[in-house]
């Protein structure tokens, strides 16, 4: 039997079944007699996308079926059957677990930051992909998620696309103040701050940050343009109450029906449609 297995000749085809994975072999090391597979690479199955970031990604390079669990604040139609694992901002191992994930996929968005290293210690492959609030970094994670589910060309084209789309406008000269709920802003160091100097605009927000500003700071910003969340539109009630806020009413953008709702998720985060906030963000200086 020994001689038999020392002349194994390895297919492309073999397949090898675990209990939440299938993995592809791809060539064989020859030890002694025997005919030793190795693994091109760890094909997961059962994946768990803990931040919506991440679902998105998923969902784009055409793996959405291996996805078996969401955040609950994901509302990509893709994945509308997909069951939720909870709140990113708050998620537990046990709700991530109860769906059995033989890999989970998450980014800086998801608290707490310990929930990854908890996985691991249960033995469940837990990765942050995207550790930093960054356009590289988002861009690498593209990359990451793509190998894992099996879709590496994909993710390294899909990736570089997609940084090469976030490349800087002409310069506007226009004054932005992207707020969340009409009172919290976009302030300097963060993705709309980044996002505005992208589109080719001024932050005009005076503080660092998302945090709350004051109605003389709101005064001495003197916007062109502001973006409130639209899912806060009736708490702000709506464009016609707003612009009368005499912070507002005194502004180009309160004069010039420069207000405007968008969802939240175009500018407090960056996901695969920042490209395309870029051109909006643009668009609505001109």
């Amino acid at each position: 039997m020994s001689s038999v297995l020392s002349k194994i000749i390895l297919t492309n085809n073999l397949v090898i079944n675990t209990k939440f994975a299938t993995r592809t072999i791809s060539s064989a090391v020859i030890i002694g007699s025997l005919a030793v597979p190795s693994l091109s690479a760890q094909a997961y199955e059962r994946i768990v996308a803990m931040s919506p970031d991440v679902a998105d990604v998923v969902v784009a390079l055409g793996a959405t079926n291996k996805l078996v669990g969401k955040d609950a604040t994901n509302n990509n139609p893709a994945l509308k059957n997909v069951p939720t694992v909870g709140l990113h901002r708050n998620i537990t191992a046990e709700s991530v677990l109860a769906v059995k994930p033989d890999l989970v996929l998450g980014s800086y968005m998801v608290q707490p930051a310990s929930i990854y290293q908890r996985l691991n210690g249960l033995k469940v492959k837990a990765v942050n992909v995207a550790p930093k609030e960054e356009i590289s970094t988002f861009a690498s994670s593209i990359k990451s998620i793509g190998s894992y589910v099996d879709k590496k060309s994909a993710g390294s084209q899909l990736a570089n696309r997609w940084q090469a789309e976030m490349s800087p406008m002409a310069k506007t000269g226009k004054r932005y103040l992207l707020s969340y709920d009409g009172r919290i802003v976009a302030g300097k160091g963060t993705v709309g701050d980044e996002l505005i100097r992208r589109a080719g605009g001024i932050n005009a927000a005076n503080v660092s940050g998302l945090k709350p500003m004051s109605r003389e700071g709101w005064l001495a910003a003197k916007p062109d343009v502001i973006i409130i969340a639209d899912h806060n539109q009736a708490v702000v009630g709506g464009v016609s109450q707003f612009s009368k806020r005499p912070e507002v009413a005194a502004s180009a953008a309160g004069k010039n029906a420069g207000v405007h709702f968008w969802p939240a998720d175009d500018f407090l985060r960056y996901g695969l449609n920042s490209p395309q906030v870029l051109k909006k963000l643009n668009a609505v200086a001109k």
